[in-house]
């Protein structure tokens, strides 16, 4: 058996041959000694050895755990003799470049042309693309809606390329004596011209050093300042990010979820019973759902993902950024897909108008509408709509009255019923299929808020809109029920349509009046009166 030693090399401890220590200790002094010149020195042997520990790492494995002469020969192999390094004037040989492999590199962001955090420069290194094509891609990304998201994950989960090594990785290099002691020389002669286009004159050494100082400090109080907020954003991020997550899972799996929280209250939809009314079958339900989950889900997760990150300092995999962006590109085609088909689904609109005549035998009709909610039950509960479903029916509150001036002295109520379908047909036969009926009695006219139909329609933009014609003179209550019926009812006074129930209306030449209104400019029943007996003496006289 060989005598072993114990060496520390990049912080790692191998195990090592004695004869093998001596050809690296050799072969490491070697190399020294060619950059006696180079003011680099100290940081091309770091990133030399940190290269040698790479290779003797991958060398281990459970039967063979102690470095030996033939993985010491893998490695100046694999850098190179040091003697290589007095010849990099030679052109490269153009077969090195062509047979360069994709595994050889390794995703970072490259610091050294960036315009925010090197994530194109890195990117474009790693695929082989011109960085410029990278980034007219993220422009157009910012435009379509997903291009900040994808950058910040990107950001985040791309490891910066720091040392000499890393460079060389993201451009697919070999990390050898010759291309290491290029790099760290390009690095310094950039760092010399930027150091030659200074006016030092302009400053004498201890104004530098006092300029020095303040922005040492201000850096250091920001630095101070942004670790704390960090902490207290990362805990942000990460209550927010799973609260997003949890009511996303509820929303796509769950019976009930939250739908909207606002002012108003907290409104909530039976989620599965919901997307059942709108998609046409359970497998576009599952895409759908796959995509809104891809979608949202992804930058939820990666929220999270950021926050622990920030909480933690936990260091993650390039690998992880890529996945991130797949899965968005990923939703975003089945989204398509499904939103397409709806689209089909939904392409053609088509109506039809049912009209009834009142003989207007009452001075004033009152309007009403039913003070209970909708049958079966709610699937989606809001403030502005809501739909029911008991057995095959479902029922929408889709229906809107508005009140306009007769063309004749007849008392006439019209029902629009409107869908949409795949075809003019199916729309119209869709509209056809609404159950919708207002009842009078007496001087009662009572109009339901809401409309059924066959739950196997779906939800296919269903409504009804009625109109209630009055004659001249003709009066109409509207009772405090239809405060949420009536829809644009235009009147003399522009008065709101909330604030017109609960008041009687005239209809007169100059529009729908108030009559018998105290905080409401209109006319009064006497004036009314008034006005009918001349409108008689009138007809008389003609």
């Amino acid at each position: 058996m060989n005598q072993t030693l114990t060496i520390n090399i990049s912080g790692i401890v191998f195990h090592i041959e004695v004869d093998a220590y001596e050809a690296l200790k050799v072969y490491l002094n070697t190399i020294k000694s060619y950059f006696n010149n180079s003011e680099e020195r100290e940081e091309i042997m770091l990133d030399i050895e940190a290269r040698v520990a790479e290779i003797f790492a991958e060398a281990q494995n459970d039967k063979n755990q102690v470095i030996v002469m033939a993985d010491v020969n893998k490695v100046i192999a694999i850098m190179g003799e040091p003697e290589q390094y007095l010849t990099d004037e030679e052109e490269e040989i153009p077969a090195q470049k062509t047979h360069r492999k994709r595994e050889d590199k390794k995703l970072f962001r490259d610091p050294d042309d960036r315009v925010l955090g090197g994530v194109a420069s890195g990117l474009g290194a790693y695929i082989g693309l011109d960085t410029v094509w990278v980034r007219l891609f993220f422009v157009a990304a910012f435009f379509m809606g997903f291009g900040i998201l994808t950058y910040i994950i990107l950001w985040i989960v791309m490891p910066e390329a720091k040392t000499t090594a890393e460079k060389l990785k993201m451009r697919g290099e070999p990390i050898n004596i010759k291309n290491i002691g290029k790099a760290f020389e390009s690095e310094a002669q950039k760092v010399g011209e930027k150091l030659q286009n200074v006016d030092t004159n302009k400053f004498s050494s201890k104004a530098g050093t006092v300029l020095e100082n303040i922005v040492m400090a201000i850096a250091s109080f920001f630095t101070a300042v942004f670790n704390i907020f960090g902490k207290v954003l990362g805990i942000a991020f990460l209550f927010v990010g799973t609260f997003l997550l949890v009511v996303l899972l509820a929303l796509l799996f769950g019976s009930t979820a939250i739908f909207s929280i606002s002012n108003d209250g907290v409104y909530s939809m039976a989620s599965q019973d919901f997307f059942n009314l709108i998609f046409v079958n359970q497998d576009q339900f599952y895409l759908a759902s796959i995509a809104v989950f891809l979608l949202i889900g992804v930058p939820v997760i990666g929220l999270i993902f950021l926050s622990i990150r920030m909480l933690f300092k936990v260091r993650s995999h390039y690998g992880v950024g890529l996945t991130f962006v797949g899965l968005l590109v990923v939703g975003t085609i089945l989204a398509f897909m499904v939103g397409t088909r709806l689209a089909v689904e939904m392409s053609a609109e088509e109506e039809f108008e049912k009209t009834e005549i009142i003989s207007p035998d009452f001075n004033t009709y009152v309007i009403k509408t039913n003070i209970t909610e909708m049958p079966g039950q709610g699937v989606l509960e809001d403030k502005f709509t809501s739909i029911s479903i008991e057995g095959d029916m479902m029922y929408q509150r889709f229906v809107e009255l508005s009140v306009e001036r007769s063309k004749n002295d007849s008392m006439m109520i019209t029902t629009n019923f409107s869908s949409h379908g795949k075809s003019p047909k199916d729309a119209l036969n869709k509209a056809k299929a609404i159950n919708y009926v207002h009842q009078l009695n007496d001087s009662i006219l009572f109009f339901p808020d809401y409309l059924a139909t066959n739950k196997e329609h779906k939800i296919r933009g269903q409504q009804v809109e009625i109109t209630v014609y009055l004659p001249l003179y003709q009066s109409i209550y509207l009772d405090k029920s239809t405060k949420e019926l009536i829809y644009d009812v235009d009147n003399f006074t522009n008065t709101y349509d909330k604030k017109m129930v609960g008041r009687k209306w005239v209809m007169l030449e100059q529009g729908l009046t108030c009559l018998d209104c105290n905080d409401i400019e209109g006319i009064t029943s006497k004036e009314l009166e008034e006005l009918k007996a001349l409108k008689m003496m009138e007809t008389v006289i003609e």
